[in-house]
């Protein structure tokens, strides 16, 4: 069984510049911020599978070739500018409003309702359907509970009161060319995210 999800990363600019906002939050000297990401751990999560059997995995893979083939995965744009905090998960992160409505941006909440129906398609073990394996279906939800962001800090109790911008640091917008299918790997130094497979965003 895999730890497995969907995902896109940051450039290698885009890295620094997140690395530079954690350095700003450990410059600020209270523990309470928490602990900072591996700056080769930065991503953004599109959708999240869990443990996966290598039957799942394959099917998951085909699906979404399939879809890369057809209609395509469509690029999007997504501009993170605020810094959130997660009690319950004690999580900091660098993230953009919640895309409660298609309206708000169409084409990264197509990308991840589209994510979403391959992958219950996939663990409810329904047969391959035109309708998740070609990309032909439609838009099913009127609203989606997801938050785009990139995670910073761990165990993470305190909000600083400082914005982004009174910080000196300027947004990120993330355009990313591909889509990542990531493995959570745990290992003596913590865990590692690696990818396993890439898709292009046209």
């Amino acid at each position: 069984m895999q730890r497995l999800f969907l995902g896109i990363s940051p450039t290698k600019q885009q890295v620094n510049q997140l690395s530079d906002i954690q350095s700003q939050l450990s410059a600020a000297g209270h523990k309470g911020y928490g602990r900072p990401v591996n700056r080769n751990n930065f991503h953004m999560t599109l959708a999240f599978l869990g443990q996966t059997d290598n039957d799942s995995l394959a099917r998951l893979i085909k699906a979404i070739d399939v879809m890369a083939c057809t209609g395509g995965w469509t690029k999007f744009s997504i501009t993170l500018d605020k810094l959130t905090l997660w009690r319950k998960p004690q999580v900091l992160c660098l993230s953009a409003p919640s895309l409660t409505q298609v309206s708000l941006n169409p084409e990264l909440y197509c990308a991840v309702e589209r994510c979403q129906q391959i992958i219950d398609a996939i663990q409810s073990k329904s047969p391959p359907t035109s309708s998740t394996e070609n990309g032909a279906k439609q838009l099913t939800k009127p609203h989606l509970h997801f938050t785009p962001h990139i995670t910073l800090l761990r165990k993470a109790k305190l909000l600083p009161k400082q914005t982004l911008m009174q910080m000196g640091l300027a947004s990120i917008t993330l355009t990313p060319s591909q889509m990542h299918l990531y493995q959570s790997v745990s290992g003596e130094r913590g865990v590692e995210y690696h990818i396993l497979h890439s898709w292009p965003l046209v």
